[in-house]
């Protein structure tokens, strides 16, 4: 049973021009039917293994393929469809490569004689050319993320990494002007990163070992945490991705001897 032959149908002038043509109602929606949701007899959770579509999963559970679109409904990460479906290993990796091309550069802000230097709020323009003034890295401003101070430089013309902090991983720490070329916005660079290695978010462990998250760096400096930088770690971009795809590799299914009963549930509400 394909899922949008479920859905009623709807008469719509397409071209506003007195034609009328029967449509699928894709506006009508039905929320996961409680008594399934709520009583854990009616289903169990299965782990999606590397590369599996929804439509296998389906036939592996049900001995069909129809039953995909259940899945879409009963889990709430999944309303949102294909697109935040678990990808393989080898779809991930490729994402990131694409994706997460580039550079991610953060600044030292310092105040001084009550100014505050070196920030990146309200400085460059997403689009521009952004270069280094001695690696002679070049790349388009992508990203302007002022809650992380980091600015995100992808599209490299060139090979060449911008100096920073992180850039080579010697200690050592070759920073360097980065200057917009339509702007001529410039700041000094303090930690660089190839963007995939990047921070997504801080986090420091308290006294009890409970994970705190920050993805404000000016939330460090709040009287209630009192932590300094050098105090917190980071996750990077391409662990989180790959602890989201993990995490979305675990989902609730209907179990095989209550689809059916679910199934009729759900065709007769989406058409009431």
């Amino acid at each position: 049973m394909s899922f949008f032959k479920q859905f009623p149908l709807v008469d719509y002038d397409i071209g506003l021009n007195g034609t009328i043509n029967k449509m699928v109602n894709l506006f009508r929606s039905v929320r996961p039917i409680r008594s399934f949701v709520d009583n854990p007899s009616l289903y169990t959770y299965y782990e999606i293994k590397n590369g599996e579509r929804p439509d296998v999963v389906s036939q592996q559970l049900y001995g069909t393929s129809e039953f995909y679109w259940t899945f879409f409904v009963i889990n709430e990460f999944l309303h949102d469809g294909y697109k935040v479906w678990p990808m393989s290993q080898e779809q991930l990796y490729k994402y990131i490569q694409e994706e997460y091309d580039g550079y991610a550069i953060s600044t030292r802000v310092a105040f001084i004689d009550s100014t505050i230097q070196n920030s990146i709020a309200g400085l460059f323009e997403i689009g521009e050319l952004i270069s280094g003034s001695t690696s002679d890295a070049q790349g388009t401003l992508t990203k302007k993320d002022i809650d992380l101070n980091q600015l995100v430089v992808q599209n490299m013309t060139n090979n060449l990494a911008f100096h920073g902090r992180r850039d080579d991983g010697s200690g050592n720490t070759p920073f360097e002007s980065i200057s917009g070329s339509k702007t001529f916005d410039d700041v000094s660079t303090f930690e660089v990163w190839p963007y995939a290695e990047a921070p997504h978010h801080y986090y420091m462990l308290d006294d009890e070992g409970v994970k705190r998250q920050f993805t404000n760096m000016s939330h460090i400096f709040d009287t209630e945490y009192a932590v300094g930088s050098s105090a917190l770690k980071y996750v990077s971009n391409r662990q989180y991705l790959y602890d989201q795809n993990d995490k979305r590799s675990k989902i609730r299914v209907i179990s095989p001897n209550a689809i059916g009963e679910f199934v009729d549930k759900f065709e007769k509400l989406i058409n009431e």
